[in-house]
C-alpha cells in the first residue's frame, strides 16, 4: 500500500480510516461481536459499512442474507467487494446493501446485532441522537448495538457531518443522549486506538455485567506501538470504581 495515503484520502482503505489499521479495525469488530454472542443465524446491520473493512469477515461468517450493510458511498462497497471479497462469496451469501444517507435505517428488518464503528465520531449532537435512536429502534427485543464515540469536549461546530475530522462529547453528554433515547447501555473497555465502545440494548438483562466488562478488553497485537499505549490498568481501575458504586447503591 502507498505509505503516503492518509485517513480520508480517496482510496477504499484510506477513506474509512488510517489505512495501516484497516485490517485490525475490521478484525477487532468481528472479535467483539462474536465474543458478545454473534452467531451465523443472527441478522447483523453494519451501519456505515464503508468498504467492508469488517464486512469481509462478517459476510462469510453469517448465514445467507443475514448481513446488512448501509453506507451512502456505493463506490466504497463496490471496491470492498472487488478487492476484499470477490463476486463468488457475494453470490453465495447474498448480503444486503443500502445507500440511505439520512441517518435512518435503510431496511425493514429487526436486527440481532448492530455495529457502528467510527460513525458517531464524525457527527453533531443532533445527528448522533438521530442515528442512535434509529439504531435502537431497529434492534430486536434481544438485540445488541455496539457503537463508538470519542470522549472529549463537546463538539460545538455548525457542521452536522465532520469528515475526515472528528467530533467528541463529554461522558455526561453521552449519558444524557443514551437516557433520552431510553435505552439500556454500558461503557465498554474493549480496546480501540482512539475511541470508546458503548453497548445498547432494549433489555437490561442483555447487557454484559460490570464484572464481564472488567475482562472484556479486547487488545492490540503484542509488541506493537499501539500495544504499549494501551490503558488496560486505568480501564480496569475505572471499571472497578463503577462496579463498587453500583454495589453500594444496591
Amino acid at each position: 500500500m502507498d505509505k503516503q495515503l492518509k485517513a480520508g484520502d480517496k482510496n477504499y482503505k484510506a477513506y474509512v480510516g488510517p489505512p495501516d489499521r484497516y485490517d485490525f479495525m475490521g478484525a477487532t469488530q468481528f472479535r467483539l461481536l462474536t465474543t458478545l454472542g454473534l452467531r451465523s443465524q443472527h441478522k447483523l446491520l453494519d451501519f456505515g459499512c464503508g468498504s467492508l473493512r469488517s464486512g469481509k469477515l462478517f459476510i462469510p461468517y453469517l448465514d445467507k442474507a443475514n448481513y446488512f450493510g448501509q453506507d451512502p458511498n456505493q463506490w466504497l462497497i463496490d471496491e470492498g467487494i472487488k478487492n476484499e471479497l470477490g463476486e463468488s462469496i457475494i453470490n453465495i451469501k447474498k448480503p444486503n446493501f443500502s445507500n440511505l444517507n439520512n441517518f435512518e435505517i435503510g431496511f425493514e428488518e429487526k436486527f440481532d446485532f448492530v455495529v457502528a464503528q467510527s460513525i458517531f465520531s464524525h457527527t453533531s449532537l443532533k445527528l448522533t441522537k438521530k442515528g442512535l435512536l434509529a439504531i435502537y429502534n431497529a434492534l430486536s427485543d434481544d438485540g445488541l448495538a455496539l457503537v463508538t464515540i470519542i470522549e472529549g469536549d463537546d463538539y460545538i461546530g455548525e457542521e452536522e457531518w465532520v469528515y475526515p475530522g472528528c467530533t467528541t462529547f463529554q461522558p455526561i453528554t453521552i449519558k444524557k443522549i443514551m437516557n433520552q433515547i431510553g435505552c439500556n447501555w454500558r461503557r465498554l473497555y474493549w480496546f480501540h486506538p482512539k475511541q470508546t465502545w458503548f453497548i445498547l440494548s432494549k433489555k437490561k438483562s442483555r447487557l454484559p455485567s460490570f464484572l464481564d466488562t472488567f475482562f472484556l478488553l479486547g487488545g492490540e497485537e503484542v509488541g506493537s506501538t499501539q500495544y504499549k499505549r494501551q490503558k488496560f490498568l486505568s480501564n480496569r481501575l475505572f471499571s472497578i470504581k463503577k462496579m463498587i458504586k453500583s454495589i453500594k447503591k444496591k
